[in-house]
């Protein structure tokens, strides 16, 4: 937004504007993530440091910002310079989003005098819905935990209540977690919660240690924690708020819970203040979650898979309507390439399916039967993304508004998907012709859409049937009015009559004038409805001085584009008009509240529709990014959990890198197996591939079990209960958790979370401590792995004494990036004649070429020479007693030596010049070399250096 265009802060006096900075000084503490803003009427207003965050995050300049005028004594209180900027309505739905989505903080909303309106929090955004003007992308889901720390058997009982606001669901579950809170870990990301409520207990020093751990892990998540009074998490009365909430005191009954998630799900009531609106009487769900119906996904895994798009804070990735037309650059997630839904609903639940990866092979394999066939059905699937599905509205938020401030346009909407509905049952059933009637993909296409659609839609046709009868469908065709039809109420009716009489006397008022005043009455004699006058006429100013000539016109008033004008005769009746539509407007609006009112009875049933076409939306997707792909992606074969396990994958691709301008990927084959190769050691260069091979692996896996086809030749994929990460080096420096500690955390989740059937994803484990210190824990843990655990690993790693781990256990194997190296530079590898393959192929790679890396990004030449005789000395460490032997020479023994070796030089040096090699191309490196190797051979031989220890060893390094 220009700074012209920008709302500018207006006060009627002096006195209201130091008014409004002392109440601002007097306002209690806040945190640094708490945005304070003022609702201004027409506009918004931030104040202080907040404004700051305003204009970086939103505006990106500090030009936006102005001084506040403030007395000496509110200087005094706040003790610094008062900036403020101001924000329109569309301006603040942004800010909304950046606060809420992808920073984590809370907002909360005053009026002129700092009362406090409205608040809002990542996991809470009721109140402030209607300031924003787009869909999220993913559910809004808050949860409370109720902990008791079993100390004797070292886990910890969790209580979890959890609310998904946008879908009107309560669930709760209990949970034994272990010390590092995997399970914890995996139901925050399943479940996609975004804001989390702890009893604060941190000075109780029994279970501070634990609130600790807790954070720590939410806080890896992207998940906000707020702390509220222990006394909120009793479980008193909570089964009765929950029958009144639900309305179904059946539902609670059949359901048992322990009071630890009874206790979290009070806690969670309060603070949603749900009770507190009749409205919610009856309106939600009673849900149960298991964490084993899904795949387990830790943090590391989120990032490493490129799962979400990356951004501020977490993993919300782009808005809807970003989703929706194909913003947000090019890709790099996951959810970005599969993302070709046309619905809202659609998106959503791509990102729920991406968190949430099946385990149980049935459901996977039918999610791959419906792509195969939306893949052979080309003309099906282009129907329905082109014509059908993008007209499907977000049913979600429009009954949202409905309830709030429902107008008859969102009830339109709503009817003209009703109608739509049967259109895409019809177009389904009319494609399943071909199958025959016996086809296990017709039946399997009958059961999974046409049924739920038929079923769902026939209750649709009474509201249909009431749309037709009493909204005027014709006005909606022909001007894009939303009215009621008059003839649906005598007094509607009778006004309507009224008023089309006084509307023609306008009209003809408007004709008599153009005759009298000599002007076209379509071109220069404008009839206009005015927002102050009423029914009135315009001229342009130069046309306007011929009302004076006539007595009888009234000017009423002369702005930029003309002079208004009435008559006695045309003022009374626009008055009348005014009056006879403004009892038109509320009679019409007392129907339509009748109308919208019958409407929300039928959000149950619109619910389950929008998630049928929800699933078929998802499902296009899929099929459209497995055909169009750069190489067409493959149907997998699926091993279910606790078989023989075996993935083998031919010529696999990474799904999102493979779809970078100017790449053209390398594929690679996978081959893992229960007894034989259960475990990979990848070594090879930098730069080289091992990492997009490791990872790869796990994003085929994920791919798989949503139900996609996936980026190989061929593919037998084993599910997996959990892919577990731990790649890349990443501290927390505010949270005072260095990257070595950060990277023990990680892989003591993987520890404790990991079971037979888990993939196991390491990226050089042990780089952030010392090199023996390292060394170790890879060593040890990748045994436990390999030795205890069993699960498929891919262990990436610069260690390569890790790869005779092959010789002691049997069902690990080695694998090596390729690299071809010429002959002569070996020992040099200079950056000309290292050529990366990134191909993997078993054996082992007993060179790391960082120097290589260190030369390809142009070091200063010094620093590479001396990393280079560093990595040499090294090296001679590892070879034993006898090569560290050579290198101890005496101080004499060097000083003597080094005398030899200046000889050596300048008689090179002489020679160079006497025959006139001195120029850049004269000799090659090689025969400069073997000259002064010569020479110092000539040298060495005579008896004062014969046996000096330091000339020798110069020699054996040149040669």
């Amino acid at each position: 937004m220009s700074s012209s265009s920008r709302p500018e802060l207006k006060f009627s006096d002096a006195s209201e504007e130091r008014g409004f900075y002392k109440r601002y000084a007097t306002l209690p503490e806040k945190t640094s993530e708490t945005i304070r803003i003022v609702d201004k009427g027409d506009y918004y207003t931030v104040v202080g440091q907040d404004a700051l965050f305003v204009a970086d995050s939103v505006y990106h300049t500090n030009s936006v910002l102005k001084d506040c005028r403030i007395d000496s004594s509110t200087a005094k209180q706040i003790k610094e310079p008062l900036k403020y900027v101001t924000i329109s309505p569309q301006v603040l739905s942004g800010l909304l989003k950046t606060c809420l989505s992808e920073q984590g903080y809370r907002v909360e909303i005053y009026d002129r005098a700092w009362k406090l309106l409205k608040t809002a929090s990542p996991g809470n955004i009721e109140q402030v819905d209607d300031l924003m003007n787009y869909s999220m992308d993913s559910s809004i889901v808050l949860a409370s935990i109720k902990f008791q720390a079993n100390a004797q058997e070292g886990n910890c009982v969790l209580g979890i209540s959890f609310v998904d606001s946008s879908s009107s669901k309560i669930g709760m579950l209990d949970l034994v977690d272990n010390e590092v809170y995997s399970n914890l870990e995996s139901f925050v990301i399943q479940m996609g919660v975004r804001e989390c409520l702890l009893p604060d207990q941190r000075h109780n020093e029994s279970v501070a240690a634990e609130l600790k751990k807790m954070v720590g892990v939410l806080d890896r998540c992207a998940c906000v924690t707020t702390f509220v009074k222990s006394s909120d998490f009793s479980q008193k009365d909570v089964e009765d708020d929950l029958v009144k909430l639900i309305g179904d005191e059946l539902s609670l009954s059949l359901m048992k819970f322990s009071n630890l998630a009874l206790g979290s799900c009070n806690a969670l009531l309060k603070y949603l203040e749900l009770l507190t609106n009749p409205a919610n009487y009856g309106k939600y769900e009673l849900v149960t979650h298991s964490l084993s119906e899904f795949m387990k996904l830790d943090a590391s895994a989120l990032k490493a898979l490129n799962i979400f798009p990356p951004n501020n804070s977490n993993s919300s990735g782009p808005s809807i309507t970003q989703s929706l037309s194909g913003g947000g650059g090019k890709i790099s997630s996951i959810f970005q390439l599969l993302n070709k839904c046309k619905t809202a609903a659609g998106v959503r639940l791509l990102n729920e399916w991406l968190k949430q990866p099946l385990t149980d092979l049935e459901a996977i394999v039918k999610r791959h039967d419906l792509v195969d066939f939306l893949i052979d059905q080309l003309e099906l699937r282009q129907i329905l993304q082109t014509d059908y599905l993008p007209a499907v509205p977000d049913v979600r938020r429009l009954t949202k508004k409905l309830n709030k401030n429902g107008n008859l346009e969102d009830v339109l909407k709503i009817y003209q998907f009703a109608t739509r509905v049967p259109e895409v049952a019809q177009l389904l059933e009319d494609y399943l012709k071909d199958l025959g009637e016996d086809s296990h993909v017709r039946d399997l296409v009958v059961q999974t859409w046409l049924e739920p659609l038929n079923s769902h839609v026939t209750p649709l046709d009474k509201f249909r049937e009431m749309v037709e009868t009493t909204v005027d469908l014709d006005a909606l065709e022909e001007a894009n009015e939303f009215m009621i039809k008059v003839d649906f109420n005598e007094d509607l009716a009778k006004i309507r009559a009224e008023l089309d009489i006084l509307k023609d006397k306008i009209k003809a008022a408007h004709l008599d004038a153009a005759e009298d005043l000599g002007f076209d009455p379509e071109k220069k004699l404008k009839l206009e409805n005015h927002h102050m006058h009423g029914w009135c006429m315009r001229l342009t100013r130069n046309d306007g001085k011929a009302l004076r000539q006539h007595k009888k016109y009234l000017e009423l008033s002369t702005v930029k584009a003309g002079i208004y004008f009435s008559t006695k005769e045309l003022k009374s009746v626009a008055e009348q008009t005014a009056l006879l539509q403004k009892e038109y407007d509320r009679l019409q609006e007392d129907l339509v509240k009748q109308i919208v009112q019958i409407t929300l009875t039928y959000t149950p049933v619109l619910e389950k529709l929008s998630i049928v076409l929800a699933n078929l939306d998802v499902l296009c997707s899929f099929a459209h990014v497995s055909s169009y792909a750069p190489l067409p992606y493959v149907r997998p074969k699926m091993h279910g959990l606790g078989a023989q396990r075996k993935t083998e994958l031919i010529a696999s691709r990474h799904p999102v890198l493979e779809m970078l301008d100017d790449v053209t990927f390398i594929s690679n084959d996978v081959k893992m197996e229960s007894g034989k190769s259960e475990f990979l050691i990848i070594t090879g260069p930098n730069m080289g591939g091992k990492s997009t091979y490791i990872r790869q692996v796990g994003a085929i896996s994920l791919m798989a079990q949503i139900g996609c086809f996936v980026p190989c030749e061929t593919a037998e994929i084993a599910v997996v209960d959990a892919v577990l990460c731990r790649v890349g080096a990443g501290d927390s420096q505010l949270k005072g958790v260095s990257t070595f500690m950060m990277e023990m955390l990680e892989t003591a989740s993987i520890l404790k979370n990991a079971t037979k059937n888990s993939l196991i994803i390491v990226d050089e484990l042990g780089r952030g401590t010392s090199t023996y210190d390292g060394f170790g824990l890879a060593w040890s843990i990748s045994e436990h792995i390999a030795s205890k655990i069993h699960c498929f690993t891919l262990f990436a790693t610069h260690f390569h004494e890790l790869t005779s781990l092959a010789d002691k256990i049997p069902t690990v194997q080695n694998m090596h990036v390729i690299a071809h190296v010429e002959q002569a530079s070996v020992v040099s590898h200079s950056a000309d004649d290292i050529t990366l393959l990134y191909k993997v192929e078993p054996g082992i790679s007993d060179q790391s070429f960082g120097i290589h890396v260190a030369e390809v990004v142009q070091f200063p030449t010094k620093i590479v020479s001396m990393a280079k005789r560093k990595a040499s000395e090294l090296e001679l460490l590892k070879q034993g007693p006898e090569a560290i032997k050579r290198q101890n020479c005496s101080i004499e023994e060097i000083a003597n030596g080094t005398q030899v070796v200046k000889t050596v030089l300048k008689d090179w040096v002489a020679q160079v010049r006497a025959k006139n090699l001195d120029r850049p191309d004269a000799l090659s490196e090689e025969q400069n070399q073997q000259n002064i190797v010569d020479l110092l051979r000539q040298l060495s031989d005579e008896p004062n250096v014969k046996d000096n220890v330091f000339v020798k060893e110069i020699k054996e390094l040149l040669m």
